[in-house]
């Protein structure tokens, strides 16, 4: 009778710490968000600390450790850059992560410059990924902190919705043919209603008879074959192998009116010997800013169907938009050229945005809620 209960015993135990074993293989490695320093006041570091907690937890992944955690390990005391890998390690012992976070938000005019590090412990280096960041305004911390946790191994790119292909029906067709276009100096016959931003940087692009430098965007001259011929200008970007790896360059349109319910065709030509595009059409509506000022906020997101590079080819892009938001309709659009990737120049010719009847698409997604209060 005593060797059965001992071999129960044993066998109870064996037990407990195959099921010990069993949850520790399928325990998710955890991540550490350390608060951030930096200018910025505490309400917006903590913003920017809960979103990258929020989609860390939401890829899947990894398990964030929480805020109310990460602010008593550290002593409720923000981490700047220059804080080592080993002395987190230390702080976070107890809670044993594998990927380290910490970092700086500054104030800079109306944007933000977020700056970060990512470790991964797993490493044998333990050398931490350095990232800079602008923030202009608060929908953009979303695509900012996906793109800084697309660095982490294993993090898949995020996805976002593609709105539906271009319905063309012989409604729209005539609407296209008689509607104005809505994008002021879509033709970019003039210096002014486009912005190029890099990181910081932002400015109004200037006419040009030479294609760019490198990193930089002007509205550049076509040559022509009859010499009397007018002038044709276009929107050249040229990427180094730097930014096109890491912000990439883009230009952004003058505000464009749109009313409600109603569908709109985006339509433009490119030329690239490289670079691959992300063009984005960006809707907004006014409310509180994350300073609580009130401010022209994103509310709604299109993303054109990504193009990689054309050769000596000019293609053509088009593709339906649907302006929408669950807490209100967005009031004006603007057009994102985004190049990205890979290095070299990319030219932008003929945008157009025209009403092109009633929206065929009503969804709720990532894309498509009220803007965070």
């Amino acid at each position: 009778m005593r060797k059965y209960f001992v071999s129960l015993l044993i066998a109870i135990v064996g037990l407990m710490i195959c099921k010990v074993a069993t949850a520790d293989d399928n325990a998710k490695p955890k991540a550490a968000v350390f608060p951030l320093a930096g200018d910025a006041t505490q309400d917006q570091k903590a913003k920017v600390g809960f979103s990258l907690r929020t989609k860390l937890d939401r890829d899947g992944h990894y398990e964030p450790i929480d805020g109310p955690t990460m602010a008593e390990l550290a002593g409720d005391k923000p981490i700047d850059l220059s804080a080592t890998p080993e002395t987190l390690s230390a702080l976070a012992t107890a809670e044993s992560p594998v990927i380290l976070i910490w970092g700086e938000l500054n104030k800079n005019g109306s944007r933000f410059d977020l700056k970060v590090k990512i470790c991964d412990l797993r490493q044998k280096d333990h050398k931490p990924t350095e990232i800079d960041k602008v923030i202009n305004q608060p929908t953009d911390l979303r695509f900012v902190v996906e793109e800084i946790l697309q660095q982490i191994n294993g993090i898949d790119k995020f996805g976002h919705p593609i709105e539906d292909s271009v319905r063309n029906d012989s409604a729209s067709l005539d609407a296209w043919a008689k509607n104005p276009n809505l994008v002021v100096n879509g033709d970019f016959a003039r210096e002014d209603s486009w912005r190029a931003l890099l990181r910081s940087e932002v400015y109004e692009p200037k006419f040009s008879d030479d294609l760019p430098d490198t990193d930089k965007v002007v509205i550049y001259k076509l040559p022509t074959a009859k010499k009397d011929a007018p002038p044709h200008h276009v929107l050249a970007m040229k990427l180094s192998k730097d930014v096109a790896e890491s912000s990439g360059l883009a230009c952004l349109s003058a505000p464009i009116d749109i009313t409600p319910d109603v569908r709109y065709r985006l339509q433009f030509k490119y030329k690239s010997d490289g670079p691959s595009l992300h063009v984005f059409v960006k809707g907004y509506i006014r409310k509180k800013d994350i300073s609580g000022q009130l401010a022209d906020l994103q509310s709604y997101e299109c993303q054109v169907p990504p193009s990689g590079p054309t050769g000596d080819e000019w293609k053509t892009v088009i593709c339906d938009i649907n302006p929408q938001n669950v807490s209100g309709a967005p009031k004006f659009l603007k057009i994102d050229l985004y190049a990205y990737l890979t290095p070299g120049t990319v030219m932008f010719d003929d945008v157009q945005l025209k009403a092109v009847g009633e929206q065929t698409r009503h969804a709720v997604d990532d894309a498509i809620k009220p803007p965070a209060p």
